[in-house]
């Protein structure tokens, strides 16, 4: 007598669903790579204006080192303007919640309705660029996400993302009830 195989206890992921996941996972990888290539140009070339700067003041070339000193400041202007290191972190730390994502629907682990959920809360996330799990969190107290004056649930809410908690580890929550409104400790 052999054993019957495990029948699994939710409906499987839709094939279409699972692709739409890996799109988005894509779209993810692929503006991580570009955000990260533009934040080392600017890194590499803000490191070789500044050895030049320092070259120019040894060899007592002022005119040149005052116009490295303007390029300088362009370049920090620059990398202030276009924030491509806090964007590429962004985008990795998504693409790796894509992936989980990615991993629990083709191995079956949740359900339709929660991959659904969560494939929603990443676009907005994407599109909003704030940090995953941030755009489920409505706060209570009149916009500010503080605590004060607001009064403690009876219970607390369900999980809204299977990977919440994982984003609130890596620092990634918008403000201290960030990780417990939505992992529901």
């Amino acid at each position: 007598m052999t054993p019957a195989p495990p029948v699994p206890a939710q409906s499987p992921i839709p094939q279409d669903l699972i692709q739409e996941i890996e799109e988005f996972r894509k779209c993810c990888h692929n503006r991580y790579r570009f955000n990260s290539f533009w934040d080392n140009v600017l890194t590499v070339l803000s490191i070789g204006v500044a050895l030049a700067i320092v070259a120019c003041g040894l060899w007592e070339l002022g005119k040149y080192s005052a116009l490295l000193g303007g390029l300088m400041t362009a370049l920090v202007t620059a990398q202030r303007a276009f924030p491509f290191n806090q964007r590429w972190q962004f985008y990795r730390l998504l693409n790796s919640q894509a992936e989980n994502l990615l991993t629990d629907a083709k191995q079956g682990v949740i359900t339709l309705q929660q991959a659904v959920i969560t494939l929603k809360t990443m676009r907005l996330d994407f599109a909003q660029q704030i940090p995953r799990g941030a755009s489920a969190q409505q706060p209570d107290n009149g916009g500010t996400n503080d605590g004060a004056g607001k009064s403690p649930d009876p219970e607390p809410a369900p999980s809204r993302s299977l990977s919440a908690a994982a984003g609130n580890q890596a620092g990634t929550g918008t403000g201290s009830n960030a990780s417990s409104s939505l992992t529901g400790s």
